[in-house]
């Protein structure tokens, strides 16, 4: 039975291939599929798009086709004959279109979503405005100039993106024949200015999208009572007072990358009370009024990092009753107090980067915490006061401040605490303060002072995965680490240590990567149970935290370690939202990743290589782990260089992108200089295009010279031997 089945299947099979070979011939430039009873056409490099009527007619016999697309195409004019009869429901095109005949499209009524990418017109043709039934409309990366009343007649139209154009100038009546519209994306373009009346008209309005752009004001732009999403995100806002001037429903708002300075406690109103989401990041803040979202008390999630504050006021939060997240990090605040004595819900806060020199009662009352990043502040210490109020804290990050002394129960109060990070502080004693610690499971110390780590100090961590006492002053473990059953990965290098005992851990032994290097070992008997272990044992295999859909792999490095996540070739649509902790390498070329990718940045400190190459990205509108080193953005939509990267980034591709040459490209072309390196100190402030190869590569040139020099003297040897032959034969 089981035969007969898989026979059929086979058949089936079979008999599919077939079909789908029937449908579009080799010879032509399409290739067509059917799945599910829907048609699928995908034509490649096309340069005369006439050469596509025989593909819907003789070929598909006008079947319907549900997704047809046009990849890497040349052709710059769309006939008017090419879909007579023709039935398509979605259109995706990279054709360099200038023209288009006006009843080109005419005969696909059916036509639901038409998407142009790197277009060549400056208006929208008739052809497009003709479309009534159209309900997504994509003009991207191309050179659209104007939008003026072109999208009349398509009432049908939910939802339209022209973004990464170079709009200049719209309408007042641009939107004034679509009710239904629901989103509209004009990021990435030169608006200047908009009619407070652009989008009145459409009621249905929900989500509204000007990110980078040069907009100077947005006074009474926004006047649609269903507005749920406005992004402002980089333009040249300088004051958003009076933005707000009917009532709608906005949930979430961006106006972050701006030169606000200040906000008005007006500004905020009880027109945008319903709002749950702020940000106003990189906005120059100098100060907060007290008062400033005194009626957002709906508010869920604020963020205010990379600005300029100094202190905040002590009412500035009051009523924010539902606020559960909090992100302060990159400012100069010095101290905070009872700022956050009312918003008992708060789930996290993001500190890090401030100039903090105590905790005091920041966090007093606040059961649901469960995420503290204090990294990278003054503080001195830790008493038994800062987290007695904090049951739910699960991650607290204490990295790089100048903590010498933790109180005896200090961490007493958190149960639930699985991260705790105090590396890179002043530590010279424990002083007990972890006995109470079942549920931490990652622990890192290193970089502190510390001179011994007793088993006291760790009994009751039994479900510690992940330690690291790296470069202290330890000169001492013994027994240290005998009730860690669960311990899999342990840093003890750059320490004092002589000896490593077995009896120091439990007798199941779990480790999966052990690092001991740079220490004083004495080699003696003592140590003969690591090598017994060694060659039985893997110690490099280490796979926590690894996606389904990846092959993770430790990769030892002198005494470190990292972990290369390899997530290519998954056809993924969003990067996987939980990673191993010491990822090094992240690999997620050839997916069908876009823009607005969620990186957690937090977690990617250790990210040193990330490869999105052969994706689909137009932009790189999200934050890059600030130790990244080598970037991989090769075989994107990218049209413009990016306008951030991290410092560290030494190596990036960025070829097979469709990069848009024009006078702003200037600015990047003339700015791009080498920085300082000891190898090539010569190099320093040239710009780059202009080097020439033996500049980047003086080593090939001597390379040429040596063989130079070595094929002549092969040959002069060669030619004085012959002489020396033939005359000695001669004689």
């Amino acid at each position: 039975m089981k035969f007969v089945a898989a026979c059929c299947f086979m058949c089936i099979q079979i008999a599919a291939v077939i079909g789908k070979k029937a449908l579009c011939p080799s010879s032509t430039a399409c290739e067509c599929n059917g799945s599910n009873g829907r048609v699928f056409v995908n034509c490649l490099r096309v340069a005369n798009i006439s050469q596509l009527r025989d593909v819907f007619g003789k070929h598909l016999n006008y079947a319907p086709v549900y997704i047809f697309r046009l990849k890497q195409c040349k052709a710059k004019f769309l006939p008017s004959p090419v879909f007579f009869n023709t039935t398509i429901r979605d259109v995706r095109t990279d054709c360099p279109f200038d023209r288009m005949d006006n009843n080109s499209l005419s005969s696909i009524n059916s036509l639901k979503i038409l998407s142009l990418y790197s277009s060549d017109f400056s208006r929208i043709p008739k052809a497009i405005g003709d479309l009534a039934n159209l309900k997504q409309l994509l003009i991207n990366d191309g050179r659209l100039y104007t939008l003026d009343t072109e999208l009349q007649n398509m009432t049908q139209l939910r939802k339209i993106k022209l973004i990464h154009n170079h709009l200049r100038l719209v309408s007042n009546e641009a939107f004034l024949g679509n009710p239904n519209l629901r989103i509209v994306d004009l990021s990435h373009n030169k608006l200047v200015y908009l009619y407070p009346e652009t989008f009145n008209k459409c009621r249905e309005l929900t989500r509204v999208f000007l990110r980078k752009n040069f907009l100077k004001s947005i006074d009474g732009l926004f006047n649609n009572p269903n507005l749920i999403e406005i992004n402002l995100r980089s333009n040249n806002l300088k004051s958003i007072d009076e933005a707000f001037q009917q009532e709608i429903k906005l949930e979430i708002l961006d106006i972050s990358e701006n030169a606000l300075h200040e906000v008005s406690e007006s500004a905020l109103n009880s027109n945008v009370k319903r709002l749950r989401i702020l940000s106003m990041a990189h906005c120059q803040l100098n100060f907060l009024r007290a008062k400033i979202f005194h009626l957002l008390n709906k508010l869920e999630k604020i963020d205010l990092s990379f600005n300029k504050l100094e202190s905040i006021p002590l009412e500035v939060f009051r009523n924010l009753h539902n606020l559960v997240e909090v992100d302060l990090r990159e400012n100069k605040i010095t101290y905070l107090n009872d700022v956050f004595i009312q918003n008992y819900r708060l789930e996290a806060v993001f500190l890090s980067d401030n100039n903090l020199r105590s905790i005091n009662n920041l966090f007093r009352g606040l059961e649901y915490l469960s995420i503290v990043d204090l990294k990278s502040n003054k503080l001195q210490a830790i008493t038994s006061e800062d987290f007695s109020t904090t049951p739910s804290l699960q991650s607290l990050r204490l990295t790089k401040n100048n903590i010498n002394r933790i109180d005896f129960e200090a961490f007493t109060n958190l149960p639930e605490l699985k991260n705790l990070t105090l590396d890179y502080n002043r530590l010279e004693s424990l002083n007990g303060s972890l006995r109470d610690l079942r549920s931490l499971e990652i622990l890192f110390l290193h970089g502190n002072k510390l001179r011994k780590i007793r088993e006291f100090d760790m009994r009751n961590l039994r479900n510690l995965k992940r330690l690291n006492l790296r470069a202290n002053n330890i000169s001492s473990i013994h027994g240290a680490f005998r009730n860690q059953i669960n311990l899999e990965v342990l840093t003890i290098s750059e320490n004092s240590l002589t000896t490593l005992s077995r009896i120091t851990f439990p007798r199941n032994f779990r480790i999966k990567k052990l690092n001991v290097g740079a220490n004083k070992w004495i080699c003696d008997c003592r140590l003969l149970w690591i090598l017994e272990l060694k060659a039985t044992r893997d110690l490099a295999n280490l796979n926590d935290n690894c996606p389904n859909s990846c092959d993770c792999t430790c990769v030892a490095k002198e005494d470190q370690f990292f972990v290369r996540v390899d997530c290519s070739n998954r056809n993924l649509l969003q990067v996987p939202p939980v990673l191993p902790a010491q990822v090094g390498e992240l690999h997620l070329q050839n997916n069908n990743l876009t823009s607005h990718l969620d990186l957690d940045i937090h977690s990617l400190e250790q990210l040193r290589y990330l490869n999105l190459e052969q994706n689909f990205l137009n932009e790189i509108d999200f934050y890059l782990p600030k130790n990244l080193r080598i970037l991989k953005l090769a075989e994107n939509k990218l049209t413009r260089f990016p306008s951030y990267f991290p410092k560290s980034i030494s190596t990036w591709t960025l070829s097979g992108n469709p990069w848009i040459c024009d006078c702003e490209t200037i600015v990047d072309v003339n700015s791009t200089k080498c920085s300082y390196s000891e190898e090539k100190p010569e190099l320093y402030g040239k710009i780059i295009h202009e080097l020439t190869e033996y500049e980047l590569c003086p080593e090939k040139l001597s390379l040429y010279i040596f063989l130079g020099v070595g094929l002549s003297v092969l040959t002069l040897s060669a030619i004085g031997s012959h002489l020396v032959y033939t005359r000695t034969d001669t004689t």
